[in-house]
C-alpha cells in the first residue's frame, strides 16, 4: 500500500493537550517531532468574530484560550451540522488549521450551515467512525470528546488503554509514527494486534482443548467482527448460529456499503464455510474496501473544490501566487490536493504578493508603506502584501502589511494609509478593497469598500482613494485609468 493510498484523509499529526478527554501519565512516550513553525495564534478580534458567527458573546474566559482550546469551546456550543464538523476537523488537526478556522473557517462553514451545503459532515463522520470501531476492539466505548482528538492523540488514548501487550506496541508505534501509519493503525492495525494478543491468550491456556479454544478464538472474532459495525455483542449473539451472528452484522452494516453488500453474499450461500469466513476476515476487507471507496471520492471532490478555489483566485486578479499553488496541487497527488485545501491556501507562499504600479513613467514602482502607503521604486520588506479575505466583506480583499503584521491598508478620509487593526466595523470597511477589471486594460483596480467609486490612486507618489471627479487635485481625470491600475505579482 503506497503512503498516498494510506494516507487519505489525515486528521493532523501534532500532539496536543487532550482537553481533559485523557488523564496525561509521566511516562508518556516520546512523539515524532514537529518541524513546522508555529503560525501567529489568531487575535482577540477573530475570536470575538468567530464566536459571533455562531451567536456567542465571547466571554474573557474563553478569549484567553489557546487556539485550540478555543476551537473546542466553539464545537461544545455550535449548533450547525458544518461549523460542528468544521470545528471538529480543525481540533483534530494542526495548529495552522486551528487558527485559520478562527480567522474564517467558522464563516464558511456557517455559510455553508445557511445554504444547507454539507461538506465537511461527511468528512468528520468517516473520521469519528473509524475511530469509533478502532476504540470498541479494544473495549472502550469512546466518548465524543474522545472521537474529535487528532490521530495521534488517539493513538496515544489506545496506548494508554490498551487491552494486550501487542496492541499496546501498535499503538506506541502509531503514536510515533506518521500520519499513515496512525491512519493505519486505526483502520487495520489496531484490529490484528487485538486478534493476536487474544490468541496468544487462547495459545498460553493449558487447562483448555481444542474444542474450548476454538469457540474462544470464534467469540473473539465475533467481537471483533462486530466492532466494524460499532455495535457491542450481547452474549447471545457471540454464541448464536453463524448464519444469525451474519444476519445481525448485515442489518447493523449501512446501506450501500460493501460490508453490508459482502454480508449478503455470504447469506445467499448458507455455506457454514463462507459465513465463517465473512466473520473472521471478510469484513475487515469490506471494510477497507469502503474506506478505499470513500477516500477515491473524497479526492474527486477534493479536485473539484480546488478547481473552484483556482477559478475564483483567478477573477480576483490579487492571487496570482495561490493561483500557480493551486495549479502544483492539483498536477499532485489527491493528498497534496487535500493538503492544499487545508492549509496551502492559507500559507504565506501562496497569500503574499506585491502590488506594482501602471503608471507611465513608473515602471518598478511598488505600492508600499509603514505609516502613510505611498508608491517607490524598488523592492523592499514594505512591499510585500499578504491578500486575505476582506475584513468587511469576503467576496472582497484587504491588504495585511507583511513588515507590520495586523497593520493594513485602509482609508483615513480620503488619504490611504496604514494603519493597525482595533477590531471596530469602521476599521473592516474601511480595510476592505474589492477588485475590478483595471481601467487601463490589463491588471486590476481596487475600489474602497466603504466609499464605492473611490479607487486606490497613486498620485505624485502618494496614495489615495480617488475617482475622476476633479473635486481634489488627486481627482483628476489626466491619467486617471493608468494610475488606477496596478499588477499584483508574487513579490
Amino acid at each position: 500500500m503506497t503512503g498516498s493510498t494510506r494516507l487519505g484523509l489525515a486528521a493532523g499529526a501534532a500532539a496536543l493537550a487532550l482537553l481533559g478527554t485523557v488523564t496525561p501519565v509521566a511516562t508518556r512516550p516520546a512523539a515524532a517531532a514537529v518541524t513546522a513553525d508555529a503560525p501567529r495564534s489568531a487575535t482577540q478580534d477573530d475570536k470575538v468574530r468567530a464566536a459571533q458567527e455562531i451567536g456567542i458573546v465571547a466571554s474573557p474566559d474563553l478569549l484567553i484560550l489557546t487556539d485550540r482550546n478555543f476551537v473546542f469551546a466553539l464545537w461544545q456550543r455550535a449548533t450547525g451540522t458544518e461549523v460542528r464538523a468544521s470545528a471538529e476537523l480543525a481540533y483534530a488537526g494542526s495548529e495552522p488549521e486551528q487558527t485559520q478556522w478562527i480567522k474564517t473557517g467558522v464563516r464558511d462553514a456557517n455559510a455553508r450551515d445557511q445554504a444547507r451545503i454539507l461538506r465537511d459532515a461527511e468528512v468528520a463522520r468517516v473520521a469519528r467512525e473509524a475511530k469509533q470501531r478502532a476504540a470498541l476492539v479494544n473495549k472502550i466505548v469512546a466518548s465524543p470528546v474522545l472521537l474529535i482528538q487528532s490521530d495521534q492523540e488517539f493513538a496515544f488514548a489506545m496506548w494508554e488503554n490498551a487491552s494486550g501487550p501487542k496492541l499496546k506496541a501498535a499503538a506506541l508505534a502509531a503514536y510515533q509514527g506518521d500520519a499513515a501509519a496512525r491512519k493505519d493503525f486505526i483502520l487495520t492495525g489496531i484490529f490484528t494486534a487485538r486478534a493476536a494478543d487474544q490468541q496468544d491468550l487462547i495459545d498460553a491456556d493449558t487447562t483448555a482443548d481444542a474444542a474450548k479454544k476454538a469457540a474462544l478464538a470464534a467469540r473473539d472474532a465475533r467481537s471483533r467482527a462486530a466492532a466494524v459495525v460499532a455495535v457491542v455483542p450481547t452474549e447471545g449473539q457471540l454464541v448464536e448460529p453463524d448464519v444469525n451472528f451474519v444476519l445481525d452484522l448485515w442489518q447493523a452494516a449501512k446501506t450501500g456499503t460493501e460490508v453490508r453488500a459482502a454480508a449478503e453474499r455470504a447469506l445467499r450461500t448458507m455455506d457454514e464455510a463462507q459465513l465463517k469466513a465473512y466473520i473472521g476476515t471478510g469484513i475487515h476487507s469490506a471494510n477497507l474496501q469502503d474506506w478505499f471507496t470513500w477516500i477515491r471520492k473524497k479526492g474527486e471532490a477534493d479536485r473539484r473544490l480546488l478547481f473552484e478555489l483556482r477559478t475564483r483566485a483567478e477573477q480576483s486578479r490579487v492571487h496570482p501566487a495561490l493561483v500557480a499553488g493551486a495549479n502544483t496541487a492539483m498536477a499532485g497527488t489527491d493528498d497534496d490536493v487535500d493538503r492544499f485545501l487545508r492549509l496551502g491556501q492559507y500559507e504565506d507562499a501562496a497569500l503574499i504578493q506585491s502590488v506594482r504600479s501602471q503608471s507611465p513613467g513608473a515602471a518598478g514602482w511598488y505600492l508600499r508603506g509603514l505609516t502613510d502607503a505611498v508608491v517607490g521604486a524598488g523592492a523592499g520588506p514594505d512591499t510585500a502584501w499578504r491578500v486575505v479575505p476582506g475584513k468587511a466583506d469576503s467576496t472582497c480583499h484587504s491588504f495585511e502589511s507583511v513588515a507590520h503584521p495586523e497593520y493594513y491598508l485602509r482609508r483615513q478620509e480620503l488619504r490611504v494609509v496604514v494603519g493597525a487593526s482595533d477590531g471596530t466595523d469602521g476599521f473592516r470597511a474601511n480595510a476592505t478593497w474589492c477588485s475590478k477589471a483595471g481601467l487601463s486594460g490589463s491588471g486590476v483596480t481596487l475600489e474602497s469598500y466603504s466609499s464605492r467609486g473611490r479607487f486606490v490612486r497613486q498620485y505624485t507618489t502618494e496614495v489615495w482613494a480617488a475617482d475622476s471627479s476633479g473635486q481634489h487635485p488627486y481627482d483628476t481625470p489626466d491619467g486617471y485609468a493608468a494610475d488606477v491600475s496596478w499588477q499584483v505579482d508574487v513579490p
